[in-house]
């Protein structure tokens, strides 16, 4: 498992790479987007790639962190502060972050463990439960 210093520079050229590319990434082996979260202690503003799913006209992202043991710190960061910004594509939008729970929560899940085989392995290597979040004002791309 990565470093939380390994995930930052790699992290850093994934999102060079998205802003150079119109938000297409070629060594990432599924879609994502750029979420920008507001600190939840520091108050700085942090831009981290992550994969998304699309429910309809809805979009959405996973606290996976790779399998990882703990939470991603965006997830904590938008717990504090729902508010964020989302790149997606070319576009950018101001989004309100909406945490799943339950039933909803399993649905969206095992939709995207089913599109991106990646997401079901990653939760084989872990105890805790993904977070799912729906990017409200997010439209989905067609």
């Amino acid at each position: 498992m990565p470093t939380d210093e390994e995930f930052l520079a790699y992290n850093q050229g994934i999102i060079k790479s998205f802003r150079e590319n119109g938000g297409v990434v070629a060594q990432i082996p599924f879609p994502i987007v750029l979420l920008t979260t507001t600190g939840a202690r520091t108050g700085k503003r942090i831009t981290t790639p992550v994969g998304f799913g699309v429910d309809g006209d809805r979009v959405y992202v996973v606290g996976s962190k790779a399998g990882g043991p703990s939470h991603p710190s965006w997830f904590h960061n938008l717990r504090a502060n729902p508010s964020v910004t989302v790149e997606l594509g070319g576009e950018s939008y101001q989004a309100r972050a909406v945490i799943t729970q339950g039933a909803e929560r399993i649905r969206l899940y095992g939709l995207i463990a089913a599109q991106v085989p990646a997401f079901g392995e990653y939760e084989k290597t872990t105890d805790r439960t993904f977070p799912v979040v729906v990017l409200e004002g997010v439209p989905a791309p067609a």
